[in-house]
Formats: C-alpha cells, structure tokens, sequence
C-alpha cells in the first residue's frame, strides 16, 4: 500500500515521537496471508522488550486474524495466551508495587523473591 512512501512516513513518525527513541530497536515486517487476499506492513520492536500492553495488542491482532481466516485452533490459543496475559499483568502490577515498597524499607531479601515471581509471569 504505502511502497516506497513507508519509509518516508516511518521517518517522519519516528522523528517526532520520543516512543521510537533508538531505531535500530524498530523494523518493518510485513504479513501476508496463505492465500494472498491480505497484506499489511507494520513496525515492531525487534528487541524483544515489549511490554505486557504491547504484547496483547498484538496478541489480540492475531486473535482477529486467525477468527477472519477461519482458523478457529489458532483462535483458541491466541484467547487462552490473551485470558492469561491478563491475568499476568494484573498479578505483576500487584507484584511490583510490593517490591517498590520492599526496596524503600529495604527488605532486599523479599524483593529478591518478588523480583524472581515476576520474572516468572513475564
């Protein structure tokens, strides 16, 4: 769709949005479905530090993707990934504001296992 014009219009988005910081962390991919009928291009992170919001935008992208193409085994993973998923990112928040608190009376001890927990659910 955009051609040649992606790149111009990635330079100019990454430009002005502090978000894109280091473009090397940053790549165009594009998707094409097994039968041809659809094609989009998008940017990712290609440094694999995305965070639980960004992981389940995508997750719920695919999720959209798979219900169009038909592909209902595809559909079930991708909502079971995305029913944990949040699960996970409630349970992490929680986790992580009691490791601040940990830090601040300096229980290191504690923060040490809630620091291996959350790890753990990411």
């Amino acid at each position: 769709m955009f051609g040649r014009n992606f790149n111009k219009l990635l330079n100019e988005l990454t430009n002005s949005d502090p978000f894109f910081g280091n473009l090397n962390n940053f790549e165009k991919k594009t998707y094409k479905s097994d039968d041809g009928l659809i094609t989009f291009s998008y940017i990712t992170n290609v440094k694999g530090n995305l965070d639980k919001t960004d992981e389940l935008f995508l997750l719920k992208q695919k999720l959209e993707i798979a219900v169009e193409e038909q592909k209902f085994e595809e559909a079930v993973e991708l909502r079971d990934k995305i029913k944990s998923l949040g699960e996970s990112k409630e349970k992490i928040s929680s986790l992580k504001k009691e490791l601040e608190e940990c830090i601040k009376t300096q229980n290191f001890e504690r923060a040490i296992e809630l620091r291996d927990e959350i790890n753990s659910l990411k």
